[in-house]
């Protein structure tokens, strides 16, 4: 049985730079960097909107990124390291293209929250 896809919110231009530096993403969060955190916060589909939400309402410049964690070059830890029980997918190291299926431009709605539509 294949596991479900994961999912990691990119502003376009980090994305960008990614795909044409060719080859690896290397942003945790907005304004963090792999190295700064350690890893790459990704999240799984019923955890999407609350943290689009939390930490991208109003952007018009976010795109979603779904990954297939069996193309991932880089090990995906389940863990919530800020001590709660939900336990989100984190990548400890670069996100490879490769492993990104699918990229898709999200558009804030009048109220600023984003249009998942998963």
């Amino acid at each position: 049985m294949s596991r479900p896809l994961i999912y990691h919110l990119a502003l376009e231009a980090d994305w960008s730079q990614a795909q044409s530096a060719g080859g690896d993403y290397r942003v945790s969060s907005i304004g963090r960097l792999l190295g700064d955190v350690g890893f790459i916060h990704c999240s799984f589909e019923n955890q999407l909107q609350r943290v689009a939400d939390s930490f991208y309402r109003s952007r018009s410049d976010v795109v979603l990124l779904s990954i297939d964690e069996s193309k991932l070059t880089s090990p995906i830890r389940e863990e919530n390291t800020e001590g709660g029980a939900e336990l989100y997918p984190h990548i400890y190291g670069p996100l490879n293209v490769g492993a990104v299926v699918s990229v898709r431009r999200l558009a804030p709605k009048r109220d600023g929250t984003l249009e998942i539509g998963l």
